[in-house]
């Protein structure tokens, strides 16, 4: 799928809401917090699989508590979220950690209640976003 294309399925995705869930909060999902399982789209929601877990507090910060993709990351990590009227932006930064890996961000839907959340994260000198799903881990906390 073209990355202009994939974006407006995203976008576009985020403003039919089925009457089901009419009523529902319209916030992100991923502003009630709580820790996510970050997978590519299709994969097992198992802990194993996980890219990454990120812990999400309610104030639009975070932190990487494991990353499968990137190795220990979890002390220099650093996430950040927003949601205004639209997609859910997770900034994912690993600037401050010593191992190479690349700062990238997702971009979710935010339609509430849906899980697993859909996501499309793009790394700085990709040409192709890649589509990736997140899954809670209940019980988890931040």
């Amino acid at each position: 799928m073209r990355p202009r294309s994939a974006y407006v399925l995203l976008i576009a995705s985020t403003l039919f809401v089925s009457p089901s869930q009419a009523g529902a909060d319209p916030r992100s999902p991923l502003a009630a917090g709580g820790c996510w399982m970050v997978l590519p789209k299709g994969e097992k929601p198992e802990r194993t699989n996980a890219a990454e877990i990120l812990c999400l507090q309610r104030d639009g910060s975070g932190r990487v508590r494991e990353s499968q993709f990137y190795g220990d990351v979890a002390a220099c990590a650093r996430v950040t979220y927003r949601t205004s009227n639209g997609p859910t932006r997770v900034g994912i930064d690993f600037s401050a950690c010593t191992n190479g890996a690349p700062s990238h961000n997702l971009l979710c839907a935010t339609s509430a209640g849906r899980k697993p959340v859909p996501c499309l994260q793009r790394v700085p000198g990709d040409d192709e976003p890649v589509e990736m799903e997140l899954y809670p881990i209940e019980g988890a906390g931040s």
